[in-house]
This record gives C-alpha cells, sequence and structure tokens, in this order.
C-alpha cells in the first residue's frame, strides 16, 4: 500500500513539475502583434525622440495584403525630408523574431524613398539597427546599417544583397514583400519572402531594444512613407 501510494505521490509531483516548466516557458515566450485591421492600431506606437515626432498610424486601404483593409503608415512628413522611426511599446527584447509585410517602392531615379523594419531600438542611447530595400535605378539592393548617436546618426552598413542574393531577384515594380527578421544572441538572420538571405550579421553593438518602422529619403530633402501590414514580434 506504502509503494502505491508514494508512487501516486511521485506522479502528483512530476505533473506538478512538468505544469510549472509549462508556465515558466509560456511567461518567458511572448507574443505581439499589429494587423492595424480597419484602420486601428492593436499596439501602442512611440516615435523615436533623437529623431522628430513622426509616429506610425494606421490608414484603411483595402489593398491591405491580409485582407482586413487596413496598414500601418509611417511618414517623415514632420522630419521635412529626414529620417522618421517608430516603435512597438512592448517589452525590451534581446532574441526574437520580427516579421511584417513591408511594401517596398521601386524607383527609376537614383534619388528615393527608404522603406523597412527597425530592431534592437535603444531610445536612451539613441541607436538602432535598421533592415530596408533601397530599389533605386543605380544600385537596387536590400540593406542591413547599425545607426547611432556615436555615428551623428549616418549608417554604418553591415551588409548588402544585391541581384541574384534576392530571392526572385530586384522587384520591377513596387509592392508588398514578406520580410523576417531572427535575432538570437547577437546574430542577426533575414529573410525575403520566405527564403533566407546569405550569410548572418554581427548585431551585437546593442544588446537589447524594441523593434519598430523606419523611413526615410535618399539623394536630398524628399518625403517619404513606409507601409507595413501584419506586424508580428515573437520573443524567447
Amino acid at each position: 500500500m506504502s509503494i502505491s501510494i508514494k508512487s501516486g505521490i511521485s506522479k502528483y509531483l512530476f505533473f506538478i513539475l512538468l505544469f510549472m516548466m509549462f508556465l515558466y516557458g509560456k511567461a518567458q515566450c511572448e507574443t505581439y502583434s499589429d494587423s492595424f485591421s480597419d484602420g486601428k492600431t492593436q499596439l501602442k506606437w512611440n516615435f523615436f525622440p533623437h529623431f522628430f515626432l513622426d509616429n506610425l498610424k494606421a490608414v484603411k486601404d483595402k489593398s491591405a495584403p491580409d485582407g482586413d483593409g487596413g496598414v500601418g503608415v509611417l511618414r517623415n512628413s514632420n522630419a521635412g525630408g529626414f529620417a522618421a522611426l517608430s516603435y512597438a511599446v512592448t517589452e525590451e527584447v534581446k532574441n526574437f523574431t520580427l516579421e511584417a509585410y513591408l511594401f517596398c517602392p521601386v524607383t527609376d531615379s537614383d534619388r528615393g524613398p527608404l522603406s523597412g523594419l527597425a530592431f534592437l531600438i535603444d531610445p536612451i542611447n539613441s541607436r538602432f539597427y535598421r533592415f530596408l530595400c533601397d530599389f533605386n535605378k543605380k544600385d537596387p539592393n536590400l540593406n542591413v546599417a547599425y545607426v547611432g548617436r556615436d555615428t551623428n546618426h549616418y549608417p554604418v552598413y553591415l551588409r548588402f544583397w544585391r541581384g541574384e542574393e534576392i530571392p526572385g531577384g530586384i522587384p520591377k515594380s513596387s509592392g508588398w514583400h514578406r520580410v523576417k527578421i531572427v535575432v538570437r544572441e547577437g546574430s542577426a538572420q533575414f529573410f525575403w519572402n520566405g527564403m533566407q538571405l546569405k550569410g548572418e550579421v554581427d548585431v551585437s553593438r546593442i544588446t537589447k531594444g524594441f523593434v519598430g518602422v523606419y523611413s526615410n529619403f535618399v539623394g536630398g530633402l524628399g518625403r517619404a512613407e513606409t507601409k507595413v501590414d501584419s506586424f508580428i514580434l515573437r520573443t524567447e
């Protein structure tokens, strides 16, 4: 009888341990998302305090790639042609996956708008990384760069992808693309329309931060906007 009781207690404790492990794992992994349905945000968004006051807004858009009638838009209108950055108010993250639909403009000039996602955003020390599409006429590419107060907010380029390095090649016209960024222990991988781009990038300069949306204009002062949809952050 005593053996049976001990066995029952052991099983009970085992299941309690499994349940606690499940709760711990759930507490460590969170998902934050914003689909901008019908022109309304689900997350709170803040402007980057060291730029101008441009902040991401949700707008109604029947052409939204996820079909819910709304997208997120960041314009550099307050910046007057300079960079704009807006981030989702979540916990600061170190290891995470960020993915979103990103509308990438294709221009027939060397000048034009830049659209991208920003990650490991550190608003206190004024620094971040950004991954963007720059499909200009002269040198169309995808690139990732570090930007910070220590670089006078000029980008320090870490990696370019051009031509055949981009799955499907350079787009012929402006349109939506699915972008994903995976950061693990100071190293980042980038995905374009479900396909991984070659190489990993060292992003250990910033240990943790927020994620968001970036917009800029290259080649002088000009208005630019970045459109996103189905913005999803998964933490680890």
